[in-house]
């Protein structure tokens, strides 16, 4: 099987988990549907075309998901209630990489474009009632691939900072505010911000993430360059930008999990194997905390996990990234720990779960998972091709308890 092959999942209302097709280098034309309970797994038929990289996150609403096209030419959407499965054709499906996070605004899914390869304009807006797709281009002077990757709805307006992907000036500068209601939008270009960063190599990409939590956003540093440590913060309808004082890697967040109290955990990602800080920042006070983990396994360390109903957080091993010649994996050693996080006091600690992969020769395991009753389901992102099991983590015995082969389903 390609690597990558069902990397991302969705619970419908039926408590079902559905996996797209995803795959690196090969169209697959069915889907998953797996028992979070008893384990079995469904194949469904469906219409795909050639690309590849095809569906990711899905966005459940009422009794069916949608699936927005990352390669893919139309949205794939499932009833939960039936499994029947439908399609809506984007009349612009001139680009790759098209949508990656999706908000429900009006019985309407707005999605900003983000665009992987090449440029990709195209603002996404889904009529659910209709079932029709407008597709309204974006101006922007400064263009560039990867535009924006998280993004926040509040009241009625879609912010997402500036990511960006270009290795030469000029950089891709603009946060955007896109109002759902009027369907108008401003961009207001950041570059002022690090003039003198930007004179540096690898500085093109700036966030990745952005959290929202009590009406308020907050945005840590990703870029490629270590130097660049400017939070963006959203407080009562303004806008400021501190230094993290965080120089000693690139590529620093890309994810974060809002506790049930009401705090922002953001775990280290990093492009050095031996950082390991964990960010906390206090939903209400606006406190951030940096936690050193002392972990010094793997680049690009956690981008996934889930809270159970314990107040306990649990992050899956990512770890790597393709941009190491696969002569270097692994130099530092095999990420094979489970990261937790106690919210009551913010304590921490891992699991380790080296024993289920000791023939594992793969990177960037896992880019996404659920929790289905404290249990968390993990879906295969490894970029080996043998890599294809889905890791079944109990977090209340915090134990493996099954691992899913998918291989030949």
């Amino acid at each position: 099987m390609t690597p990558q092959s069902f990397s991302y999942g969705a619970i419908g209302s039926n408590g079902m988990v559905y996996m797209p097709p995803y795959g690196l280098n090969e169209s697959i034309d069915y889907m998953l549907k797996l028992n979070p309970y008893t384990y079995e797994i469904e194949k469904l038929s469906i219409t795909v075309d050639s690309s590849v990289e095809k569906w990711i996150w899905g966005i459940t609403h009422q009794d069916k998901i949608y699936f927005l096209p990352y390669g893919e030419s139309k949205i794939l959407i499932v009833d939960t209630l039936t499994d029947d499965i439908s399609y809506v054709e984007l009349p612009v499906n001139d680009g790759h990489g098209k949508y990656v996070m999706g908000h429900i605004y009006d019985n309407k899914i707005f999605a900003l474009p983000h665009g992987d390869i090449k440029e990709f304009d195209h603002m996404l807006i889904f009529d659910l009632t209709s079932e029709t797709v407008i597709q309204q281009q974006l101006q922007l002077p400064i263009n560039d691939t990867k535009k924006w990757h998280t993004s926040q709805l509040l009241g009625d307006i879609i912010y997402a900072m500036p990511r960006g992907d270009r290795t030469i000036k000029p950089y891709f500068p603009y946060r955007i505010e896109y109002n759902c209601k009027t369907l108008d939008y401003t961009l207001v270009n950041l570059s002022e911000l690090w003039t003198d960063l930007d004179d540096t190599p690898y500085s093109g990409t700036k966030y990745t993430t952005l959290a929202q939590c009590n009406g308020k956003l907050y945005a840590p540093p990703y870029c490629r360059n270590p130097n660049f440590d400017l939070m963006g913060t959203f407080i009562n309808g303004e806008w400021t930008y501190t230094h993290t004082g965080q120089t000693a890697t690139s590529r620093k967040y890309y994810s974060n999990l809002i506790s049930k109290n009401g705090k922002i955990y953001f775990p280290p990602a990093g492009h050095d194997e031996g950082w390991s800080e964990l960010m906390i920042i206090d939903g209400t006070t606006n406190s951030v905390t940096i936690k050193e983990l002392g972990i010094a396994k793997e680049s690009k360390k956690y981008f996934a996990g889930g809270e159970n109903s314990q107040g306990k957080i649990y992050f899956i091993p990512r770890g790597g990234c393709v941009c190491e010649p696969e002569t270097t994996w692994k130099t530092f050693g095999d990420l094979t720990e489970v990261l937790v996080i106690d919210t009551k006091d913010d304590s921490t600690y891992t699991v380790d779960v080296s024993e289920h992969y000791k023939d594992s020769t793969t990177i960037e395991k896992y880019n996404s998972c659920v929790m289905v009753d404290d249990k968390i389901f993990a879906f295969p992102y490894g970029e080996s091709e043998g890599f294809q099991d889905i890791l079944v983590f109990d977090t209340r015995t915090e134990t493996v308890i099954k691992k899913i082969d998918l291989n030949g389903i």
